[in-house]
């Protein structure tokens, strides 16, 4: 129950955190939002915890708020300055994959103690890199390019969150466990864990539509 009432917390905080970013500082507090989330959401992700009885990656939460963070950029600025975000965001996956999997390989001084505790976190696991960057891209631009069309189409900011939103997160979640764990898995234990991540991430699409309405009436105080 703890786990559960934290997490309900931090989704919170994370909603209220992307919607003062961008009060302060327009769509740069939105850009700062993406690459804090999209760091941290990797570093968390190797935590498994058990929340409202399913066993899910602890970095689903803060992940979940970059598809809010673009489609407020989408909504504010348009499909062109989302798509400008993605690119932020994978590139921020890539360097800091790449500068931390350097830096476990300097040899630690005889007075270190954190060598063995980063070597877990940052040791680089090709296909879980891969599977992130791409289930990142291709869900990331879905969910730009469906945005704008439902947005156009239909006009309700509802429909279109929440429809772009969840098709990405299905996508994302199928692409990832897929290419991480096909062959090293049995096809129904994949499944399973599909299942239990997306129904998280559907968990943070819904509620994080009631912010996308109050970004949308939201004048920033400076544009960066």
């Amino acid at each position: 129950m703890f786990n559960s009432i934290l997490w309900v917390i931090c989704l919170l905080l994370s909603f209220v955190m992307i919607v003062l970013s961008y009060k302060c500082y327009g769509k740069m507090g939105i850009f700062m939002w993406i690459i804090f989330a999209t760091i941290v959401s990797n570093i968390q992700t190797v935590k498994l915890v058990e929340i409202f009885g399913l066993e899910t990656a602890l970095g689903n939460i803060l992940y979940g708020t970059t598809f809010l963070a673009t489609d407020a950029l989408n909504l504010k600025y348009g499909e062109k300055m989302a798509r400008k975000s993605i690119v932020l965001g994978i590139a921020t996956m890539v360097l800091v994959s790449l500068f931390m999997t350097i830096a476990i390989y300097y040899q630690p001084s005889v007075n270190d103690f954190a060598q063995e505790s980063l070597k877990t976190i940052f040791t680089l696991n090709l296909r879980i890199t891969i599977a992130s960057i791409i289930a990142f891209a291709i869900s990331q631009f879905n969910d730009a390019k469906l945005f704008a069309f439902l947005q156009k189409k239909y006009k309700k900011l509802w429909i279109s969150n929440n429809c772009s939103t969840i098709v990405s997160q299905i996508i994302d979640t199928v692409i990832f466990t897929t290419i991480t764990y096909i062959g090293l898995l049995p096809w129904n234990v994949i499944l399973e864990l599909m299942l239990s991540m997306l129904a998280f991430k559907v968990i943070v699409a819904i509620f994080d539509t009631p912010f996308l309405y109050i970004i949308n009436k939201i004048n920033p105080k400076q544009e960066l």
